[in-house]
């Protein structure tokens, strides 16, 4: 399964990157967003369709890659109204999971 980068953008008189994703997903698994490790946490924002979660994994990047990573469901579990949380920076990835048309946004 092929991973996703979040995009970085640095602004005129910051001294750190951020690091965005945002998209919609349908009725599926989003494709995984590595999460930068860069010693933050990475904040959520969800808009669910019917419902949706976000899953995160400690896997490592060919596990990833391969489809074979470990996935947990973030603390928020499944969600009907939208929802902001965070994870911790430390995961590998996060990925969407949608009934629905859902919209998520990733901040870190």
């Amino acid at each position: 399964m092929p991973a996703r980068q979040m995009s970085s953008i640095n602004r005129p008189g910051h001294t750190d990157v951020r690091w965005f994703h945002s998209e919609t997903v349908t009725d599926a698994n989003s494709d995984p967003v590595i999460v930068p490790s860069i010693g933050r946490d990475a904040a959520i924002a969800v808009t669910p369709g019917t419902n949706a979660k976000v899953q995160y994994t400690l896997s490592d990047y060919d596990a990833i890659e391969a489809d074979t990573a470990v996935w947990y469901d973030w603390d928020a579990g499944v969600i009907t109204d939208p929802t902001a949380d965070a994870v911790a920076g430390s995961v590998s990835a996060l990925r969407l999971v949608s009934t629905g048309a859902s919209s998520w946004q990733v901040s870190v």
